[in-house]
């Protein structure tokens, strides 16, 4: 199944509904022509070389400040790896080619690291933390590039996480991986109404990085804490974390059923939100499959391959996790297993023949 329509389908939709004329077909292929040419002057093998000698060199780079003993003293280290961020992010603005981006690139992240590491070692490591936290947010609206946003969510977002495990200790992590699951899904839901605004050039970067941050943190919670305590602190307890994703989750196919004009108060609505129900109560010590349903459903709303593919792969880590979990017993996961797939299978039975296909689908390119 295709989820993404070709460029062809949608000016034929857009023409059928008057929104361009009859030669925005041939407008869109010379622009698109124009943009192939521009785009791919250079072989993608020579950009790649280019990308790892500028890697190379910021890595020659850190070596000379370690080489000359720079690393011992902790204050003039982090004052490098300071001017390093801002001298990197200030020339990334005036500089074209795949090294010299990439070169920024690497100065910037190993600045940030140097920053982090020499915090660490004469302040404290939740100094080091906080100085991550706080650099990737300033770089995520100052450095104008898509893999460094994503890098400093993905970095924002561990060092939040470590934080709330060290200040609010015990229900912190799980506090945190609800209220990042909220903004990941809010993100996606209004992902068209956020692109258009100022700050727009974010969204992608910013949902991409939790949809791949959000999974690992899931699985690493269940598998480093389990059900058990944090630095002696009773957790959130697993039934009320799984709770508040599966909230999570309805909200999320609310809001899809009410963009596709679907009654979500009808009989389709309390099929779905049934099936889902007991989706989370069958797995309920096992918070990650409900989560990973719930991407798996922005995924497929958005016509989203990448997303649907990181979705896949969370929930079949997920239920390998659940499967592989010694604290349930195997009668509880034969009853989960056979019922998850017999209320699935009983979804699609009944959606089908509520929702009969008229016409096959169109395979789109």
């Amino acid at each position: 199944m295709s989820l993404r329509p070709s460029i062809q389908q949608v000016l034929e939709g857009l023409r059928r509904e008057g929104q361009v004329d009859t030669l925005a077909e041939s407008r869109a292929r010379s622009t698109l022509e124009v943009h192939q040419r521009t785009s791919t002057a250079s072989p993608w093998f020579v950009k790649a070389f280019a990308a790892f000698g500028a890697w190379v060199s910021a890595v020659f780079l850190l070596s000379f400040f370690v080489c000359v003993g720079l690393w011992r003293e902790e204050e003039i280290f982090t004052a490098v790896g300071l001017v390093l961020v801002v001298a990197a992010t200030a020339l990334r603005r005036f500089v074209q080619g795949v090294f010299l981006e990439q070169l920024t690139l690497a100065v910037t992240l190993a600045g940030v690291g140097t920053v982090a590491t020499g915090l660490a070692h004469f302040a404290s490591d939740d100094a080091g933390v906080g100085a991550v936290l706080v650099i990737s947010l300033a770089l995520l609206f100052v450095y104008a590039d898509a893999t460094m946003r994503f890098l400093a969510t993905l970095g924002a977002g561990g060092a939040g996480l470590y934080l709330l495990l060290r200040w609010v200790p015990g229900p912190g992590l799980d506090l945190g991986l609800l209220a990042f699951t909220g903004l990941l899904h809010w993100l996606f839901l209004q992902q068209a109404r956020l692109r258009t605004g100022r700050l727009g050039t974010l969204v992608g970067p910013v949902s991409f990085a939790l949809a791949c941050g959000l999974p690992a943190a899931m699985l690493t919670r269940l598998a480093s804490f389990g059900r058990g305590m944090i630095d002696g602190h009773e957790t959130l307890p697993m039934p009320l974390l799984t709770l508040g994703l599966t909230a999570i989750t309805l909200y999320t196919v609310w809001h899809v059923m009410r963009e596709h004009d679907l009654s979500a108060s009808g009989t389709n609505g309390a099929a779905v939100f049934a099936a889902l129900t007991l989706v989370a109560v069958l797995t309920v010590y096992t918070p990650a499959v409900i989560s990973a349903v719930g991407l798996l459903t922005l995924g497929f709303h958005r016509r989203s391959s990448l997303m649907v593919g990181i979705a896949t792969a969370f929930l079949l880590a997920s239920g390998a996790w659940y499967y592989y979990d010694l604290s349930v017993t195997l009668l509880a996961k034969a009853v989960a297993l056979a019922g998850s797939g017999v209320i699935l299978l009983g979804l699609r039975l009944f959606l089908s023949r509520r929702f009969p296909q008229t016409q096959s689908p169109v395979e789109a390119r």
